[in-house]
């Protein structure tokens, strides 16, 4: 019986994945709170390194098709323009300007808003719309400086560091939704998200000190710049989700490294739309790292790669089709077999389709083999399940 519940390393916040973007802010506040005193000599470094790093962050972010660190560092190279413009414009006295206390009430939603609207690969077409929102923001900013709006309510007087009671809170509550949020995705972007947002919330906070400001404004970008790069290179041949590699690695292994004589099996799960309809997304995930979990168990020496949502592939050095069928065929009575618990009214048997299929000398290359077990399967599926069987 495996139980499906919530998993140790989606708990412990700074888990793996969050390790890049925690060690980059790690080493930006060591160097903060190394500085005994601070010069003017020590803005211009800080300063030069935030804008060289917002553009080469969105030069990268738009070639990769990253949206949502695109707009996370609009939104933090706008808020920088726009306290640097009232700072110059208020002198000390800009921490009660309109301008000032409503932008730190409108920048960490808009961060949220753009973490939450841009996670994912669909949302493209609506980046432009963002920006005119965003920018939006800044021209009724303007509007109400220069109607002489004076933010002299006693919430707006009152401040914690540089940020008003009413920002406070929400800049809490906002952090708080990002920490949520990764500790339920346990994704190195969530992470940075979530870093790049406190870092940004320590450079209000410490505002008034020009130094601190340029840091961490500068850390919030950093931290997205280094996590969206090792990304973009880690998606290339991993599955973040599910921690294993994916079709890319085993077409380049397979080309590079795997013997001549190898097998694969390339298994489906039965029913994955039905079980995706009723369990969502998340949870059917799990249920595949599930998968993964039983069938690294019954067979430590696969090499397991994921396929498609509902398809993973297992490949075995040196042996042939006969001797990988037994070993699949093994995998697929366990899993038929074992009970997986996703809570006390569900309780679920489940079963994979599998088709063997090996490397032979009249194959290109791996795709070869691969688009073999493929098509075999699909056929067989046609009138049955629950099955293994050789291309």
């Amino acid at each position: 019986m495996l139980k499906l519940g919530i998993e140790f390393e989606k708990i412990f916040a700074f888990s793996k994945n969050s390790l890049l973007p925690i060690s980059i802010m790690g080493l930006f506040f060591i160097y903060f709170f190394s500085v005994s005193g601070f010069s003017e000599e020590m803005y211009a470094p800080v300063r030069r390194l935030f804008a060289v790093s917002v553009v080469l962050t969105l030069i990268l972010a738009s070639f990769f098709r990253q949206v949502q660190t695109l707009i996370l560092v609009s939104v933090i190279a706008v808020s920088y323009t726009v306290i640097s413009v009232l700072r110059y414009t208020y002198g000390e006295d800009y921490m009660f300007s309109a301008g000032y206390n409503i932008w730190s009430l409108l920048l960490f939603p808009n961060l949220v808003l753009a973490f939450f609207v841009f996670g994912n690969k669909e949302t493209d077409k609506r980046w432009s719309w963002y920006y005119i929102f965003l920018f939006a923001q800044t021209a009724l900013i303007e509007k109400l400086q220069t109607q002489n709006i004076e933010a002299d309510s006693y919430y707006f007087y009152k401040h914690i560091g540089m940020l008003n009671y009413p920002a406070l809170y929400i800049a809490v509550l906002c952090i708080f939704i990002l920490f949520s949020r990764y500790i339920t995705k346990g994704t190195m972007m969530s992470a940075a998200g979530l870093l790049s947002s406190f870092s940004v919330f320590m450079g209000m906070y410490l505002s008034d000190n020009l130094f601190a400001f340029n840091l961490f404004f500068a850390a919030g970008v950093v931290i997205e710049l280094a996590s969206s790069l090792y990304h973009a290179h880690n998606a290339l041949y991993k599955d973040e989700q599910l921690g294993i590699a994916n079709v890319r690695l085993y077409l380049k292994k397979a080309k590079a490294e795997y013997p001549l004589k190898y097998s694969i099996a390339l298994m489906y799960i039965d029913e994955y739309g039905r079980l995706l309809k009723r369990f969502g997304k998340n949870k059917t995930l799990m249920l595949k790292k599930m998968f993964i979990s039983r069938i690294e168990e019954v067979n430590p020496d696969v090499l397991v790669y994921n396929y498609k949502d509902d398809a993973l592939i297992l490949a075995y050095m040196n042996i042939n089709a006969a001797e990988c069928f037994e070993k699949t065929e093994e995998i697929r009575r366990s899993i038929a077999k074992t009970i997986f618990v996703f809570n006390e009214n569900n309780h679920l048997q489940l079963t994979v389709s599998q088709c063997v299929s090996e490397k032979k000398r009249s194959d290109a290359d791996a795709f070869a083999v691969l688009e073999r077990a493929e098509e075999n399967l699909q056929k067989a599926c046609k009138f049955t399940r629950n099955i293994t069987i050789k291309a």
